[in-house]
């Protein structure tokens, strides 16, 4: 199952974001209400999300200023790909947009889908957010 935010325009450095993403010790702080029990290192992570079992990951891309990409790491209970693109733009902006991707069945895909899009749209807005209030 894949999901995407929308593309969001967002004023100021795609550097600046990208700094903020590629380091999950800055992301604390932008992460939804669900996530409980966040620890991390600047290349892995671990929490909970409404109960379920603990979710670990790690970043396994980065290309300065324009990507990150985040995959499950051992102990996940499912697979799944997170990838960050920041577009440059002309005039000092860029444009922001998240995708996810999870390896689950059809019938799992069906019953989070509507909570996977909610994280990735919540995720693009944080980073619009950070960005914007540090231009």
């Amino acid at each position: 199952m894949k999901v995407s935010s929308n593309k969001l325009q967002v004023k100021g450095d795609p550097g600046l974001a990208y700094r903020r993403i590629s380091n999950f010790s800055e992301l604390g702080g932008m992460m939804p209400s669900q996530v409980q029990g966040w620890t991390a290192t600047e290349n892995t992570c671990s929490f909970n999300v409404g109960g379920m079992a603990q979710i670990s990951m790690r970043i396994a891309q980065k290309v300065e200023p324009s990507l990150v990409v985040i995959t499950s790491d051992e102990g996940s209970p499912f697979n799944f790909t997170l990838a960050f693109h920041f577009t440059p733009g002309s005039q000092g902006d860029f444009v922001s947009q998240v995708e996810a991707e999870v390896g689950v069945n059809m019938v799992m895909g069906a019953m989070i889908k509507g909570q996977m899009q909610k994280f990735v749209d919540t995720m693009n807005q944080q980073i619009k957010t950070f960005t914007e209030s540090q231009a």
